[in-house]
């Protein structure tokens, strides 16, 4: 098990030195991509269907509700909005429709944290991908311009850099765009499941208010 470890390790370690600069930069950016996927996918598993989950939950009685989100801990970006809403409630629709407002734009940022840094990351791999390939074709010309086209595996040098670093961006480049897009996707659900709850809550307390 080790020794398969240390083999991998080495032959990792190979094919970063054959490639250059330009390689270790796209096999950084593939382990910096994966760690913020990773981080994200933990933090929407947390945030995820909340509002669904309360409203499954949630008593049948208005003012029971009311008391449940005041003596409730605020956790994730439901809570936020609900606790916003029925402090304000006592105030009108429009004061809760107005904090509702102002937790969101406060807790939805947050949801797209590091998406951006992934996109950028997942655009950079083929980018550098190119730059080896420019390398690896300047690398050969040298060669032909010193010894000539005679000899093919003086050649072959540049031609496997150009060619390996061009694949190792490529490879890295599509699993984080998919990865990215299917992240975008579950953010913006669960924005969509914040705002639905919102306005749920909000409505069950004006048509409360208005029948007290």
């Amino acid at each position: 098990m080790r020794e398969s470890f240390a083999q991998t390790v080495f032959d990792l370690w190979r094919i970063i030195c054959q490639g250059g600069w330009v390689m270790g930069a796209i096999f950084a950016a593939g382990q910096v991509g994966w760690f913020l996927v990773l981080e994200r996918w933990w933090a929407y598993r947390k945030l995820d269907g909340k509002a669904q989950a309360f409203w499954a939950n949630a008593p049948g009685d208005v003012r029971e509700i009311a008391r449940y989100l005041e003596g409730r801990r605020r956790r994730g970006i439901f809570g936020s909005v609900a606790a916003a809403i029925t402090i304000s409630r006592a105030q009108g629709r429009e004061a809760m429709i107005q904090r509702a407002r102002e937790a969101l734009h406060e807790g939805i940022p947050q949801l797209s944290s590091h998406l951006g840094t992934l996109a950028v990351l997942a655009g950079v791999a083929p980018l550098l991908g190119l730059t080896g390939t420019v390398a690896g074709i300047m690398q050969t010309f040298r060669v032909i311009t010193l010894y000539g086209a005679g000899n093919p595996s003086m050649m072959a040098g540049g031609i496997a850099q150009a060619l390996m670093v061009t694949e190792a961006g490529l490879v890295v480049a599509f699993p984080l765009l998919i990865l990215h897009d299917h992240l975008q996707k579950r953010a913006d659900a669960i924005e969509d499941d914040c705002v639905a709850g919102a306005t749920r809550l909000i409505r069950l307390y004006s048509e409360a208010g208005a029948t007290a």
